[in-house]
């Protein structure tokens, strides 16, 4: 049974099929047919908005080589 897990990204680009993104380790393209939430919030001086994390079957995050978020939901909007 697969589960879900959060990616906390930087996105790099994206096309009408899949978003390039960054964990701060590797880069990988991750189709959006894959991707279950899209996290955006408002980042940078400007305050321009962006996908700041990815929820994503652990599968995927695997195959993509990309890092799962250790971030408590508890104390995520603390800071």
């Amino acid at each position: 049974m697969s589960t879900t897990v959060k990616i906390r990204v930087t996105e790099i680009a994206r096309t009408d099929l899949s978003i390039l993104v960054t964990d701060g380790k590797r880069q990988a393209w991750v189709p959006l047919s894959q991707v279950e939430e899209e996290i955006k919030e408002p980042t940078g001086p400007m305050a321009i908005v962006a996908t700041t994390a990815i929820v994503v079957q652990d599968w995927v995050a695997q195959e993509r080589g990309l890092e799962p978020s250790s971030d408590d939901i508890y104390t995520l909007n603390l800071f």
